[in-house]
Order: structure tokens, then C-alpha cells, then sequence
């Protein structure tokens, strides 16, 4: 058989490519270098009766059912939970724990399904998950009250001003730093990470046990639609996406020995994550200083927009991180 991507020669019934580690879907004629349609088996199409279309009428069919059904079932939840989120004030605070945690465990599953050339240690998994949840977040506490309270010293008055810093750096530089010191200690020297995608799937874990707790912790003194406004949008996990990423890339140019790359490519991760959860943040805390209505509101659905858009472009990049997956 030959790789549809990257055209390197796969045993017969192999699931992955072992260059590449693009999987080798069933059904699905590939064509070499030479341009001639090749069988499952690894044998010419030969006949009169060989014709393209029918194949590309299914594989039409099937784009929209893969790629695009998903899409319409993240905009729809999105969009759902934060409709219900408007009249759920009076909610079950049970029924909200629940809403909040929920989407966070799923994800975690769903990333750790889609590692399927080699998938991680469970131990691992949940040490990062625990690790994320426990750690990270008392020292992100601890830390955000510091620095909070230095701030609201320095520039209190200024609205803009301090929204702008507690949300770069209050929140998102010092939850993000957080993660990433748990994720590199954990995992950065342990022999499980050998492909690249591995740094997603380490990232998400680390991210979404700080997720599952956060929500916990916002829930205690706030009222259960805060719960659909934040399963609306896992935050932590689609930085944590972005912030893996590069972290897998890193590990890569490391063990080729460019150890400059390995920690531009870190930094990167890093500071992909702050710019994405501070600018979130940002549109949430500078709607709160507002008195009217109406800004409000208009900003309210910019908000929900940037979700949906976040959610969506994380969903399209996760696939393709997993697919481009290779030994790092």
C-alpha cells in the first residue's frame, strides 16, 4: 500500500502510516508518485470499468458528515448554552456543577481518543489532570491575589487600564505560566513523549483539570447560569490546544539537537495561550464597566461570536495537528 499522505510504502494492514502517522483509511483508493489508482492491496485498478466518479460523489458525501456536522453541533451547543444561560439564574446549583464539569471530562476523552497512533499512559494522564486541577490552581490563587492587589493599588482608577491588566496579567499570564510549569515538569523528560501531538494531548489534560476545578471554584458564589456561560466555552482547554502544540514541536527540535528552537518554540506556546485567554478575558471585563445597557448587550454578543469562532478554529486545528501527527 502506498500513504495518500505523505506517499511512503505502509504494510499491509498497518493502520497508520509509520512515516507520517496519517491514518490508512479503509475503502479509500490512494494514488502513488505515478499517478495510477492503486487497490487497498496494493494492486493497479484494471478494467474498462474503473471510473472516478461514484468515488468522488462519496467522498463529497462524506466531507460534509465529517467535517462539517461537527462544526454545526459545536455552534449549536455554543449558542445553546448561552441562550440557557439567560434564564437559568434560578437554576439547580447540582444541575450546574454538573453542566460545568461535564463538557471539560468529554473533551479530555475525546483528545485522548484522537492520539491514536500511540496513546499516553493513563497514570500520566491523570497525574497531569490532577496535577492542573489541584496544583495549578492554588498556586494561580495565591498568585492572582498578589498581584491583584497590586494593581488595584497602582491603577485602580483607570477602567480601561485595569481591565487590560487583569486580564493579561492577573489572569491569563499567571493561570497560563501556571499550567506550563506543571506541564514541562511533568512530561517534558518522560519517555511516553515521542510524537508530537503528544504535547496537545499533555496540555489539554493539564488545562482541563484547571478548568474542571475553576468552574467548582466560580460556582461557590455565583448563581448556576454562570455554569452555561463558561461550558459554553471550555477556555482553558482550547489554550491549552495552542500551547501544546508548539510544546510538541519543541520537544522535536530538541531531540535534533537545536535546543534555541526548542525553547523559542515553548515561549511560543506560552505566549499564544496568554494572547488568546487575556483577549477573552479583556472583552469580559471591559463589558462590566460600562453602565449601559446597550453596550452591554452589544458587547455580550461580540462575546459569544469570539466563542464561537474559538471554538470552531480549535476544533478545525485539533484535527489537524492529530492527523499531521509525527514521531518528534
Amino acid at each position: 500500500m502506498v500513504c495518500s499522505n505523505c506517499k511512503a510504502v505502509i504494510q499491509d494492514g498497518a493502520r497508520f502510516c509509520s512515516n507520517c502517522g496519517a491514518p490508512v483509511t479503509a475503502g479509500v483508493q490512494m494514488t502513488p508518485p505515478g499517478g495510477q489508482p492503486y487497490t487497498m492491496q496494493g494492486q493497479p485498478l484494471q478494467g474498462q470499468g474503473y471510473n472516478p466518479m461514484p468515488q468522488a460523489a462519496v467522498v463529497q458525501e462524506q466531507t460534509f458528515v465529517v467535517r462539517k456536522m461537527p462544526i454545526i453541533l459545536i455552534i449549536v451547543l455554543t449558542f445553546g448554552f448561552i441562550i440557557s444561560s439567560l434564564f437559568m439564574e434560578n437554576g439547580s446549583m447540582d444541575v450546574a456543577m454538573a453542566v460545568s464539569c461535564l463538557p471539560g471530562i468529554i473533551l479530555l476523552f475525546l483528545i485522548y481518543k484522537m492520539d491514536r497512533i500511540e496513546p499516553e499512559p493513563k497514570g500520566l494522564m491523570i497525574k497531569l489532570f490532577l496535577a492542573g486541577g489541584f496544583i495549578a490552581t492554588t498556586a494561580a490563587v495565591i498568585i492572582e491575589t498578589i498581584v491583584e492587589s497590586v494593581l488595584g493599588i497602582l491603577i485602580y482608577d483607570n477602567g480601561i487600564l485595569y481591565c487590560f491588566a487583569q486580564a493579561f496579567i492577573v489572569a491569563a499570564a499567571t493561570e497560563e505560566l501556571c499550567k506550563y510549569t506543571l506541564l514541562k515538569l511533568f512530561t517534558w523528560k518522560h519517555p511516553a513523549f515521542n510524537f508530537r501531538f503528544d504535547g496537545v494531548v499533555y496540555s489539554t489534560a493539564v488545562a482541563i483539570g484547571f478548568e474542571v476545578v475553576e468552574n467548582v471554584l466560580y460556582l461557590i458564589d455565583s448563581t448556576a447560569n454562570t455554569a452555561f456561560t463558561r461550558a459554553a466555552f471550555p477556555g482553558h482547554c482550547i489554550f491549552g490546544i495552542y500551547m501544546g502544540y508548539y510544546y510538541g514541536q519543541a520537544k522535536a527540535r530538541q531531540l535534533a539537537g537545536d535546543n534555541k528552537g526548542a525553547k523559542a518554540l515553548r515561549r511560543k506556546g506560552v505566549l499564544t495561550a496568554i494572547l488568546i485567554h487575556g483577549t477573552y478575558d479583556f472583552i469580559c471585563f471591559f463589558s462590566e464597566i460600562f453602565e449601559s445597557e446597550l453596550i452591554q448587550i452589544l458587547l455580550f454578543f461580540a462575546l459569544t461570536i469570539v466563542m464561537v469562532i474559538l471554538n470552531v478554529t480549535a476544533y478545525k486545528n485539533i484535527k489537524k495537528y492529530a492527523f499531521e501527527d509525527k514521531p518528534v
